[in-house]
């Protein structure tokens, strides 16, 4: 799916505080993030146009662009609405964030197991994931112990 000239993934931020039982807290807010430059599927080679990591993306040239996007990043409230009006429903409300959900509850179901769980302990994760454009979810990554930097206005928003 492609937002404003440019391809995009989804941090959402989840904490676990025990693992038998699983027990997840999802912080509802998630936060989209964004390649520093356009789309464009002939070139293979640009990571600014194929990355939507921070870290890749803060280096990356904002002449050749044809928004500019402050940080690379956007509240989960403007895609939402960029969504609203292409499809006239909020499926990111109605469809997506389900989906997002049970993604996140799949991913450390499968994991749990390996975790040996110390009473009072938590662990903070954050999911990257990609939606196509039949609404569908696609785990790219899963960070332990992301980073909480306040690197934009909307992470040091998010963040406090």
């Amino acid at each position: 799916m492609i937002v404003k000239n440019r391809k995009f993934d989804i941090r959402a931020w989840v904490t676990v505080t025990d693992w038998n039982p699983l027990t997840i807290w999802y912080f509802k807010k998630p936060y989209v993030r964004l390649p520093a430059h356009d789309y464009n599927p002939m070139d293979l080679s640009n990571n600014y146009s194929h990355l939507a990591n921070n870290s890749i993306a803060k280096y990356a040239d904002e002449n050749t662009t044809q928004f500019h996007i402050e940080g690379n990043m956007m509240f989960i409230e403007e895609l939402q609405e960029h969504l609203l009006n292409l499809h006239c429903y909020d499926v990111y409300e109605e469809v997506i964030e389900e989906k997002i959900k049970s993604l996140v509850i799949n991913t450390l179901e499968s994991v749990q197991d390996t975790f040996e769980y110390k009473k009072g302990c938590f662990e903070l994760y954050g999911f990257d994931i990609m939606i196509d454009e039949e609404f569908n979810v696609w785990l790219i990554e899963v960070n332990s112990s992301p980073a909480m930097d306040y690197s934009t206005h909307i992470t040091e928003k998010l963040v406090k």
